[in-house]
């Protein structure tokens, strides 16, 4: 399954062009770029959230909003629009 498949945009620039600071509408931040990455390669929460620093918490939050923006329902289907084996 690939991210066309799942009718999702990879475009995942942080800010407009012109360098606003709004963040563009259903881009991921550098944050949640991070957790995507380790969490569509098969990392746990907790794996995550000792590698990057933060809370299970903030992991969990990072991939509720993931889910949301990419319009996925769980971390399979981000595992299969990153591109990762399962």
């Amino acid at each position: 399954m690939t991210a066309a498949d799942l009718g999702v945009s990879m475009e995942l620039v942080e800010h407009e062009p012109w360098g606003g600071d709004r963040p563009r509408p259903g881009a991921l931040s550098v944050a949640e770029r991070r957790v995507a990455d380790l969490a569509a390669a098969g990392h746990r929460n907790r794996e995550i959230s000792v590698k990057l620093h933060i809370t299970v918490s903030t992991v969990e939050q990072h991939l509720t909003r993931i889910y949301r923006k990419l319009r996925i329902p769980n971390r399979a289907a981000l595992r299969a629009l990153f591109g990762k084996d399962a």
